[in-house]
C-alpha cells in the first residue's frame, strides 16, 4: 500500500469517528426516527458499529488486506497477558459500579447488568428487564469490535502512511502514554473544582491509566521500533473525537470536559496502539478492550461512550 492511500483510510476512518455524530444528531431528529422499543434498540447499536468499526472493515475489504489491516494476522498465543493489561480497568469498574449500586452482582455484570451511565444508546430506550439485559451484551459485543477494529485500523494505516521517524516502542508507550495521563489530571482537576466531578474519581481514573501504561511497558520488547505516526494516528483521532463529541461538544459544550476525557480515551489508544505493533503481543488487547467496554468506562476509546463521572 502507498502512503497515500494508508493517509485516505485513515482521514476516512476519522472523518467517520470524528463526525458521524454530528449525522446521527440530524437523522435523530427525523420525526419517525424510532426512539424507544425494540427498533430503537437495534438502531442505537447499529449506529454504536457505524461510527467505529463499519468504515475501517469496509475499508480493508475494498484494499483486500483482511485482518492484517487490523495487525491481528500474527500470533495468537500472547493474549493471556492481555488479561494482565485488564485487571486495573476492571477493577475500576467494579469499583464504580459497586459505590452506584451497592450490590456485588450488578457490578461483576457491568453493562449486562445494566450498569449506571454507559453508552447513552439504550438507556431512554425503556426496555424490560430481562430483554434490557440480553441487548446490553449486544451492545458490549458491539463496542468491543468497533473500538478494536478503529483503533487498531488507525494503527496499521498510521504506521503505513506516515514514516517521518522511527521511536522505540517503550519510548512511545512511555512518552505519549503518561502525556495523556498527565492532561487527563490536570483537566480533570480543573473540573473538579466546580460540581460537574468529585476529585476521587479523576484521581482513579488517572492512576488506573498509569498502572495500565506500566504493565504495558512491562510487556513489550525493548529493542524494536515503529514509525511516529501509529501511536499518533490512534491517539490524535481518538482525542479529537472526544473533544468534539463529548460534553456538548467543541463549540457548543464546554472543552474542558472534552478535553478530559480525550486524554483517558487516548490513553487507552495509545496502548492499544504499542501492543499491536508489537506483532507477537497484539492480540493482548483484545482483553484490555474487553474489559474497557464490560463496564461504561472513562477510558474507552469511543467517544461516545459515557460512564458516570466522565
Amino acid at each position: 500500500m502507498s502512503p497515500d492511500e494508508a493517509r485516505s483510510d485513515v482521514i476516512l476512518a476519522a472523518a467517520a469517528a470524528v463526525f458521524g455524530t454530528f449525522l446521527v444528531g440530524l437523522i435523530s431528529g427525523l420525526p419517525f426516527y424510532p426512539r424507544t422499543g425494540v427498533l430503537g434498540a437495534v438502531v442505537a447499536i447499529f449506529w454504536l458499529f457505524a461510527l467505529t468499526g463499519l468504515v475501517p472493515l469496509l475499508l480493508a475489504k475494498y484494499r483486500g488486506d483482511g485482518i492484517r489491516a487490523f495487525g491481528l494476522d500474527g500470533p495468537r498465543e500472547n493474549w493471556q497477558r492481555g488479561l494482565l493489561l485488564a485487571i486495573p480497568v476492571v477493577i475500576l469498574g467494579v469499583l464504580n459500579e459497586f459505590v452506584a449500586t451497592g450490590g456485588l452482582g450488578p457490578s461483576l455484570l457491568g453493562r449486562i447488568g445494566g450498569a449506571t451511565g454507559g453508552t447513552p444508546a439504550l438507556a431512554p430506550i425503556g426496555l424490560p428487564g430481562p430483554f434490557a439485559m440480553s441487548m446490553g451484551a449486544v451492545e458490549l459485543l458491539v463496542l468491543v469490535v468497533g473500538a478494536l477494529l478503529l483503533t487498531t485500523f488507525l494503527t496499521i494505516r498510521g504506521r503505513e502512511g506516515f514514516r517521518p521517524t522511527d521511536l522505540a516502542l517503550t519510548q512511545a508507550l512511555r512518552t505519549f502514554g503518561m502525556g495523556c495521563a498527565g492532561v487527563a489530571l490536570v483537566t480533570g482537576g480543573l473540573r473538579s473544582l466546580g460540581p460537574d466531578v468529585r476529585f476521587t474519581s479523576v484521581a482513579l481514573q488517572v492512576t488506573t491509566l498509569v498502572v495500565l501504561v506500566l504493565l504495558a511497558d512491562r510487556l513489550v520488547p525493548l529493542g524494536p521500533t515503529i514509525p511516529r505516526g501509529a501511536v499518533l494516528a490512534p491517539m490524535i483521532v481518538i482525542a479529537v473525537a472526544h473533544v468534539f463529541t463529548v460534553g456538548g461538544g467543541l463549540l457548543f459544550g464546554n472543552p474542558l470536559i472534552g478535553l478530559h476525557n480525550a486524554a483517558l480515551g487516548a490513553g487507552s489508544a495509545v496502548v492499544i496502539a504499542v501492543m499491536v505493533s508489537a506483532r507477537r503481543m497484539a492480540w493482548a488487547a483484545v482483553p484490555l478492550v474487553v474489559a474497557l467496554h464490560w463496564w461504561p468506562s472513562c477510558l474507552s476509546p469511543v467517544a461516545f461512550e459515557r460512564a458516570a463521572g466522565c
